[in-house]
């Protein structure tokens, strides 16, 4: 009986910059010219992953925490499962992206910002899920894991 050895698969050690990502207003839909890769630490490596840096603040936290205007996302593009409560890049039908909490509006998905400055927008056909924003860094080193928030805007 003859035997395959498949090649093993390493998970990528760096991932492609691909550009801002809003939290608060749209941004403009344009290419990001910069194109880099930022290092990842081993825990937070994953197939298909891809990092944003924060524009915007309507994912920070009445404290001052989360995600920060200049903060680095990872979004696993494997990851398009919307569960209630978990932060998703969402590319809107101008081309932009932005990140945003998944959760119910009147019984409807909708996309809410930790910001309560900032009012829910509903889910439509011509909003598309890019995958699960799983940890973000500050300072593009530090890294760490995105949390699940339950219901309720001020928690």
């Amino acid at each position: 009986m003859q035997s395959f050895f498949l090649p093993r698969r390493y998970v990528p050690t760096k991932a492609p910059v691909l550009g801002f990502i809003g939290a608060g207003n749209l941004l403009d839909a344009s290419p990001f010219n910069q194109q880099r890769r930022l290092p990842i630490p081993a825990p937070f490596r994953r197939f298909g992953m891809f990092a944003f840096q924060i524009s915007g603040d309507s994912m920070t936290l009445p404290d001052g925490t989360g995600l920060v205007q200049g903060a680095w996302v990872l979004v696993d593009s494997h990851d398009l499962f919307t569960s209630d409560g978990h932060v998703f890049a969402f590319r809107m039908p101008d081309g932009s992206l932005v990140a945003k909490r998944y959760r119910l509006l009147g019984g409807r998905p909708g996309m809410y910002s930790d910001n309560v400055a900032y009012a829910p927008q509903r889910l439509n056909a011509d909003i598309r899920n890019q995958g699960r924003v799983y940890a973000y860094s500050v300072d593009g080193q530090a890294w760490a894991f995105t949390k699940y928030r339950a219901w309720g805007r001020s928690s």
